[in-house]
């Protein structure tokens, strides 16, 4: 039983160390960035003024925290956090080359670093045709429809490949939102 506890011990510690390096500021900083992210994206009804407001202001911040410390992955900031930072990177529409950048720093991260299904929804936000099939829009029948997407008989296995289901099951999920307008 002592060698269960101690080997249980071991590994505590070896976990806690392996985030000694995490900085706590940051990651704090980028968490209460994706609550504003969420918070105007879930208000009812939606503030589109304010949504693009919080957008640029976050857009701008997320800019600034890469120049002074180059993209927050998952070793830097824990891995909410490092998933905060690609969410505020997935909503700078209004900048697709601030986009695109970030998905160039993404693409030479070590494994492990960033998520590779948020690697792949940010690849699909700048790339046509998209990869992974995680962009579209609603029908007039409330449907979502995917844009273009390459090679659509290898979709699937893509898919799996990063972490995401089939896309005949992303569907469904992603038309429940058809009826509430965004900008």
């Amino acid at each position: 039983m002592s060698r269960i506890i101690s080997a249980l011990i071991a590994s505590l510690l070896l976990a806690s160390l392996a985030h000694a390096d995490i900085d706590p500021a940051l990651q704090r900083e980028l968490l209460q960035m994706k609550e504003r992210d969420q918070a105007v994206r879930t208000a009812q009804p939606i503030d589109f003024e304010k949504f693009r407001a919080v957008d640029s202001a976050n857009t701008q911040r997320l800019k600034e925290i890469i120049a002074q410390y180059g993209w927050p992955s998952i070793s830097k900031v824990g891995k909410p956090a490092a998933r905060a930072a690609w969410l505020l990177a997935q909503h700078a529409d209004e900048d697709r080359d601030f986009q695109r950048s970030v998905l160039a720093l993404l693409e030479k991260l070590p494994a492990g670093e960033v998520e590779p299904r948020n690697f792949a929804y940010l690849h699909d936000r700048v790339t046509t045709p998209q990869r992974y099939g995680t962009q579209g829009s609603c029908d007039d029948s409330g449907k979502w429809v995917a844009f273009e997407i390459e090679d659509p008989a290898g979709l699937d296995q893509r898919r799996a490949s990063v972490g995401l289901g089939p896309h005949a099951e992303y569907i469904p999920l992603v038309s429940q939102y058809c009826s509430r307008t965004a900008p």
